[in-house]
């Protein structure tokens, strides 16, 4: 079959990556793959164009890049005769309504991946979303159980009998040099360009031998900072925590005020930007562990490309994480939301006698079996056929 995913989001939320794992095992598969985005794409295997330019410019560029990047990217595959179109959904809003009807209305077979049900900050419009995750997509894939039992209360029983629950994608292969070659690990860790510019307290905590832990990912209310914040405040370790993302309708002011009023000001490390794919595996090579306190998930990229590097990772129970996660054998758990529970958790980082080459090898094991992208590639390339 001749696939295309277009994917308007890209390298501005690190779907790039999930897109080249995906188009991998799609070609594993035997599929003939186009991709259509807004990043350098050179996989040997993938035909490409870079039709949306809506990363680093301004907001009316990007709008009107948006637009005019899909209906390139739909003129490109109907002359191209691209048999489906794979969408990324995170929370369905108008534009998603257009690219569907659009892309049913020419004549393509339409599978979203359906990332989130509804968005995590607000609730988005019903008749929307009805269209976007009901009506209009051929074939949805959801990442996990939670997922699907979510997405049927929305759908009708026909829609979710074409509703393929299919893991995420893993990153292991994006880290294939670090895994091949130690050494240039070690050259992460000093590599002080890069951890100056992210912060000259990193450097500092590095130079005096302090440990540190990371939250890496955007800041939105549901990725529970707050709760991690409150958590350190009650550990007893000496440590430093970074905090490294971009925030997404959210105000930093808010988890500042949580620093100041719990004396946090000199463990906490905040580089509060866009993180760049150089500064990502700086972040990870430096941590003892990446902390995930999310209060609500539908699944978590940053989780599998943590434990891809590999790192430590400490997560809440919730479904998402736990279908991935066994507590103390690929890594460990926390009762959601429970502050101190999770400040436990970290100072048992810390105080626990366990094996960190173990865990490591047991995470690294665990989502090549479970997660890889032959196995992926292999499930959506079923999905697409089975409605071809």
């Amino acid at each position: 079959m001749k696939v295309a995913i277009i994917d308007k989001v890209g390298s501005k939320a690190g779907i790039d990556h999930y897109d080249i794992s995906l188009l991998r095992g799609l070609i594993a598969a035997g599929d003939d793959c186009y991709l259509y985005s807004n990043f350098d794409c050179n996989e040997p295997h993938v035909k490409y164009k870079k039709y949306f330019d809506n990363v680093g410019v301004g907001k009316l560029k990007s709008v009107i890049s948006t637009f005019t990047g899909f209906f390139a990217s739909m003129i490109n595959a109907k002359v191209s005769g691209v048999h489906w179109l794979i969408f990324h959904i995170f929370s369905p809003n108008s534009f998603d309504l257009i690219t569907l009807l659009v892309a049913r209305l020419l004549g393509f077979k339409v599978l979203t991946i359906v990332h989130d049900i509804e968005s995590l900050e607000f609730t988005t419009s019903p008749l929307i979303k009805n269209w976007v995750v009901d009506k209009l997509p051929n074939q949805r894939v959801v990442h996990n159980n939670f997922c699907k039992e979510e997405i049927a209360k929305i759908i009708s029983e026909k829609s979710l009998q074409r509703t393929a629950i299919i893991p995420h994608v893993n990153f292991i292969q994006l880290f294939d040099e670090y895994h091949d070659d130690d050494n240039k690990v070690v050259r992460l860790k000093n590599n002080n360009t890069v951890i100056n510019k992210l912060s000259p307290q990193i450097a500092e905590a590095i130079k005096n031998g302090e440990e540190l832990l990371l939250f890496f990912g955007q800041i939105k209310k549901a990725k529970g900072v707050d709760i991690l914040l409150r958590a350190a405040a009650e550990t007893k370790s000496n440590y430093k925590l970074i905090i490294a993302g971009k925030l997404r309708f959210e105000d930093w002011d808010k988890y500042d005020a949580i620093i100041k009023e719990h004396g946090l000001t000199e463990k906490v490390i905040p580089v509060i930007r866009h993180i760049s794919d150089e500064e990502r595996d700086v972040l990870f090579a430096i941590c003892k562990a990446v902390i995930l306190p999310y209060r609500f998930i539908y699944q978590s990229g940053v989780l599998l490309m943590a434990m891809s590097f590999p790192k430590i990772v400490l997560a809440s129970d919730l479904s998402p994480n736990s279908d991935i996660v066994e507590d103390g054998k690929n890594g460990f758990l926390f009762k959601c939301k429970d502050v101190s529970h999770l400040a436990g958790k970290l100072d048992n980082l810390f105080t626990e006698s366990y094996n960190t080459d173990l865990l490591l090898k047991n995470a690294m094991h665990d989502i090549d079996e479970k997660n890889s992208p032959v196995l992926i590639g292999k499930k959506f390339h079923e999905a697409m056929l089975n409605l071809k």
